[in-house]
């Protein structure tokens, strides 16, 4: 992150934060060395002959074909850090906050059913973004259109100077995603090789292939849920957030060293029923912490995800879930965040009432609070069976682990240490 000194940060926060803060970094630096070890003794399973060539051609990787898996030794891994730049043109520096994913539905009061934007209801949704760029400084596709055309909804979001956009090359004809992004700061190509725990989507690291063969700027993002496809506390669920992006970050750099890549790992806990727990502090709390991995020892540009809700409605319940979402965001400080503005139930929708509500919600929060940051810990729950954990993953006995028993008693706990400790906002 630009400007961010971890070590002259610690050494100016408040004395009694100084220890806690230092035990932290040292938990990242444990996570960061237990991916590594994951990714060597572990793996990740694929059958993308490409992607296993690539790899194996470094010397540093090995293919187990009998298990489908390919083993990454550590000095790869630290290799692909290495070459990766540490910022990028446009690079705001901490807590830029942003919006996007394209949730599937746009909000509309009286639908019977839910559905997709038109172009012309994506038109007026980046016309409103336009007048909040203030505090929106990048964008994904906010919405869904129905059976809509990458290209075009790309078209009508280039209308936005001063700002970055992201799309997904992987949905574009080739040439199209060449001429797109050939030459271009302003947009970003996000692609999700992974899906969790540990597998690669074959199809979409052909594209990641060819976005780094192209040199695009790259976001890699991956999201694992705590309980469901990652291990159900906090560190386990940011070992293999880590795992995955670090994967697709030593294949793109291997490709092409020294091309800009994000990391985009956006991991997010789960209730009894399935469902995402964007309404939760530990939500925005465990994005924060991978942020803070990657600022704090990797030196990686990040982008994260929190800041919404799970309500259903636009109204002040939404606005107030999100508020408080940005700022435990704003107040720990992350890098980049999106999903923070005018979405709902857990990403499933776009409510232009909300994105007008909590932008200007936002805009009141920055002002009454100025510049002042001030470091706090995270108070991060030690792990010791995650490594034991996911290691299960390989042998197929993972989802009858007691681990990935889907409730939010970790995180709860973690939330209820915080906030004794004084560092969650009032």
């Amino acid at each position: 992150m630009k400007g961010f000194n971890i070590d002259e940060q610690i050494a100016g926060a408040p004395a009694e934060y100084q220890q806690a803060l230092k035990d932290e970094k040292r938990s990242y630096e444990r996570i960061a060395e237990t991916s590594k070890a994951v990714l060597s003794e572990v793996g990740i399973e694929t059958r993308n002959q490409r992607v296993i060539d690539t790899l194996e051609a470094t010397g540093l990787a090995g293919y187990d074909s009998a298990s489908c898996r390919i083993h990454l030794l550590p000095e790869l891994i630290d290799q692909a850090i290495d070459t990766t730049p540490k910022t990028y043109s446009g690079d705001e520096g901490m807590n830029c906050l942003g919006i996007g994913g394209i949730p599937p539905f746009l909000y509309r009061k009286n639908d019977e059913f839910p559905l997709p934007a038109s172009y012309a209801e994506l038109s007026r949704v980046i016309n409103s973004v336009q007048e909040n760029l203030d505090i929106v400084r990048f964008l994904s596709q906010p919405v869904k259109v129905h059976k809509g055309d990458v290209l075009e909804c790309n078209k009508i979001m280039d209308q936005l100077q001063d700002c970055i956009k992201i799309t997904c090359s992987a949905y574009m004809d080739n040439d199209d995603a060449v001429k797109w992004f050939g030459g271009r700061d302003d947009w970003h190509d996000s692609i999700c090789g992974l899906k969790s725990p540990l597998s690669c989507m074959d199809n979409m690291m052909d594209s990641l292939i060819r976005s780094a063969e192209d040199g695009n700027n790259l976001r890699l993002t991956t999201m694992p849920l705590a309980g469901r496809t990652a291990p159900q506390s906090p560190e386990g669920c940011m070992i293999i957030n880590q795992c995955e992006v670090l994967f697709m970050l030593a294949v793109a750099q291997t490709v092409n060293p020294g091309m800009v890549c994000m990391f985009g790992g956006m991991p997010c806990p789960t209730k009894p029923n399935g469902d995402l727990a964007y309404s939760q502090d530990s939500m925005d709390m465990l994005n924060v912490a991978v942020s803070r991995i990657n600022a704090w020892i990797t030196g990686l540009p990040t982008v994260q995800s929190g800041g919404s809700t799970e309500e259903k409605e636009p109204g002040e319940r939404a606005v107030a879930d999100g508020m408080r979402g940005k700022r435990i965001l704003t107040e720990f400080g992350v890098h980049n965040d999106r999903h923070c503005f005018g979405v709902l139930d857990n990403l499933n929708f776009f409510s232009e009432e909300a994105f007008v509500q909590d932008c200007e919600s936002y805009r009141q929060y920055k002002k009454k609070r100025g510049d002042t940051f001030v470091l706090k810990p995270l108070y991060i729950p030690e792990d010791p069976r995650a490594f034991e954990v996911i290691s299960n993953v390989a042998s197929g006995d993972y989802h009858v682990d007691y681990h990935t028993t889907a409730n939010i008693f970790a995180f709860g706990e973690w939330e209820k240490s915080a906030e004794e400790k004084g560092v969650l906002p009032e």
